[in-house]
């Protein structure tokens, strides 16, 4: 039984879901992953994005103005360094599994094939093109463009069914739908890293108006006084207002899963709830305590009845006032635990099940990601 879970452990990962060469273990794929796969996955997105800021017909190559021309020239010329400065080394590295190291020699020689003729032609002319190299420049890059972006379609395509962390045939990385998945698993990722730091810049300012407000309505018995209510209330309405918005938006990804959605959305109802609820309580609360202390009080009897409604009406509302922030409190504690586990979850399953490794390390902002500086970062275990 042991020799079995071994052979299980060789040829999966903790999920069971890779499928390893027998005579290759899972140190030795874990070394390629990270020094050759997962580079020239980082490398081959960042190419293929940046190629597609450009993906015009050959009508409006050869009829756009000669700025737009201009940047269309320079965004291939970076394309093109991208592709042998950081695409090429990748596709030299090579690999332990079989179907893998056939796709990456396809790939390899694909692109020495276009180095020597294509990018070749694309370097011998400058950066800035001049105005009598302008007809020449848009005959090159109707003929570039589409070149480069089929071989970098094809080739990743090939490399990442080869992948033993894809679950996917080569025809689905070729398609639109492809891109979609793609385009759909980072903009979640994007939205919830940046819904982390939000809420971390938000906990600390609510909490403590939070904290203060429990303190006084669960000690003293007294609704606060206007001064001190005002702040308060301009963070009880960040939370129901803009905090409400932002969970909302996020809910309405795509690719967000049904139980996240369902979670999230019960969060931003609960704490819009309790928020309203509590500026209403406390709004009520003093135009009673106003119209009591406005009362005729000019019999004993009156007076001292008076100060019973007072402290009575006190005691009411402080104490929902408690209770609802009380609420309050736990709903953001426990959003505030849910949304960086969550963030992790998605980390693990994005971009088609690409996992990393426990111990890697990760730096950079995600809304970097259409940027070709992102793509040097991820991938790197």
């Amino acid at each position: 039984m042991s020799r079995a879970m071994s052979e299980d452990a060789r040829r999966g990962d903790k999920h069971g879901e890779l499928d390893l060469p027998r005579d290759l273990d899972r140190d030795r794929w874990a070394h390629e992953r990270r020094t050759g796969q997962n580079p020239r996955i980082r490398s081959y997105l960042g190419c293929t994005r940046m190629i597609e800021e450009v993906l015009d017909s050959n009508y409006v190559l050869l009829n756009c103005s000669p700025e737009r021309m201009r940047k269309i020239w320079k965004q291939v010329r970076q394309t093109a360094e991208a592709m042998r400065s950081e695409l090429a080394p990748t596709l030299a590295v090579r690999s332990s599994i079989p179907d893998l190291e056939t796709a990456r020699g396809n790939a390899q020689a694909g692109f020495e094939k276009l180095a020597e003729t294509l990018l070749q032609e694309i370097e011998s002319y400058p950066e800035r093109v001049q105005e009598d190299q302008l007809p020449v420049v848009r005959e090159l890059l109707c003929r570039s463009i589409g070149q480069i972006y089929a071989f970098l379609r094809d080739s990743f395509g090939e490399v990442m069914a080869a992948d033993p962390r894809s679950r996917h045939e080569a025809d689905y990385f070729l398609s639109k739908r492809f891109a979609q998945d793609i385009e759909a698993s980072e903009w979640l990722y994007s939205s919830v890293y940046e819904l982390c730091d939000y809420l971390d810049g938000l906990e600390k300012i609510s909490s403590g108006s939070l904290t203060k407000l429990m303190q006084q309505t669960g000690q003293s018995k007294m609704i606060p006084s206007a001064p001190s209510w005002t702040s308060t209330e301009r963070v009880l309405t960040t939370l129901r207002d803009e905090l409400s918005a932002k969970l909302r938006e996020v809910v309405s990804l795509r690719a967000i899963r049904v139980g996240d959605l369902q979670a999230l959305d019960g969060f931003a109802t609960g704490i819009s709830y309790q928020c309203h609820s509590l500026i209403a309580v406390c709004t009520l609360g003093r135009e009673v305590v106003d119209r009591l202390k406005a009362g005729d009080g000019s019999a004993l009897e009156a007076r001292e009845q008076s100060v019973k409604d007072l402290v009575a009406c006190h005691e009411t509302v402080t104490r929902r006032m408690f209770a609802l922030a009380s609420r309050a409190s736990v709903l953001l504690s426990e959003l505030n635990e849910y949304v960086p586990a969550w963030l992790a979850k998605i980390e693990k399953r994005r971009s088609l099940m690409w996992s990393k490794v426990p111990d890697a390390q990760e730096s950079g902002s995600v809304s970097e990601f259409a940027n070709a500086d992102y793509f040097r970062r991820r991938f790197d275990d």
